[in-house]
């Protein structure tokens, strides 16, 4: 791509984002950090005011005096358009589906016949996306609630359900931000009742008030940071682990980024060594036994107990059913 396309597309994200990093912005251009700070660097020589803020929350934006008049979308910035609304409007726990369709359905009229000449919309039947979603209609509503919340730094208290604990407790938390996870959104807030930062599944909250009181964001806490070595959305402890996986469940295991610590070991006999850096060990246990007998944990002995220990308890749940090895 180049330079000018590049810069081009720089300022897009600057124009459209409230601020963001030079790390993000390289990401999302498909560049290196050095590469940003040469744009950012040619665009202030053009006369275009980028500003800048420190810290951990820091990042680049335009100035009010710098408003450019947006680029058109180019052929595959559309068909993403296209085929997120096709993904994301099919009933897999996304729950502003219908708010999507109506977005689209502006954006495709904005744009006119051009776009949609150059890029045709795939039927409904060639494309399809699958995923459980929550089964209580009023998840939507306290989603908005807890978005409204967290953009104007409002406290809330919501009336929330343990499974674990088997009990229901009224809290007051400070919400920080909400994470998307296997058709569930999830809450991340600090929790006065337990006095730290705590992950709130939506669909167990049965009610949410939205407070007076407001807090202060802390600065250095970022929702990406707090979920870093996370295996799925639960914190916990620190553990390095290290796992076998025999053939077949080392292929799967092979074609997924896990966490982004984790480290691959490839054998001669198809097996793979997994090493990663987890906080908590409930999900990856649960992980683990999902592969049955093609998966042999090495270390920590803290996970092979937990597992030994489930094993155990399922061999005597089906005790009345087991048979020897004859059949008999």
């Amino acid at each position: 791509m180049s330079k000018i396309s590049q810069i081009l597309k720089l300022i897009a994200l600057l124009e459209t984002t409230h601020i963001i990093t030079k790390s993000e912005l390289a990401e999302r251009l498909g560049t290196n950090v050095r590469n940003i700070r040469s744009y950012i660097e040619e665009l202030r020589a053009a006369g275009i005011s980028v500003e800048g803020i420190s810290g951990c929350r820091g990042g680049h934006f335009l100035s009010a005096s710098s408003q450019l008049r947006p680029p058109q979308l180019d052929q595959d910035e559309y068909t993403a358009l296209l085929l997120a609304e096709k993904v994301l409007t099919q009933k897999n726990g996304f729950v502003m589906e219908n708010e999507l369709k109506t977005a689209m359905a502006k954006i495709k009229w904005a744009l006119g016949d051009t776009s949609l000449n150059v890029t045709p919309e795939l039927p409904e039947e060639f494309i399809c996306s699958y995923g459980r979603k929550d089964s209580n209609d009023k998840v939507k509503d306290i989603f908005e609630l807890v978005h409204n919340s967290i953009y104007n730094k409002q406290c809330i208290k919501i009336r929330y359900y343990s499974p674990v604990n088997n009990e229901v407790t009224t809290r007051t938390v400070n919400p920080y931000g909400l994470v998307y996870r296997e058709g569930s959104w999830y809450l991340v807030a600090y929790c006065r009742l337990r006095e730290e930062i705590r992950t709130f599944k939506l669909v167990r909250i049965s009610r949410l008030d939205i407070l007076h009181e407001t807090f202060v964001y802390p600065h250095d806490f970022t929702i990406k940071n707090y979920m870093r070595d996370s295996f799925s959305l639960f914190q916990g402890e620190t553990h390095k682990i290290e796992i076998r996986f025999y053939h077949p469940a080392s292929i799967y295991v092979k074609e997924k980024i896990w966490v982004p610590s984790q480290k691959i070991l490839e054998l001669d006999d198809d097996s793979i060594i997994f090493r990663a850096k987890v906080k908590g060990l409930t999900e990856i246990k649960n992980w683990v036994m999902s592969f049955g007998r093609y998966a042999i944990v090495r270390e920590p002995d803290e996970l092979k107990k937990q597992i030994a220990y489930e094993l155990i308890s399922m061999i005597y749940n089906y005790e009345d059913d087991l048979i020897n090895v004859d059949g008999k």
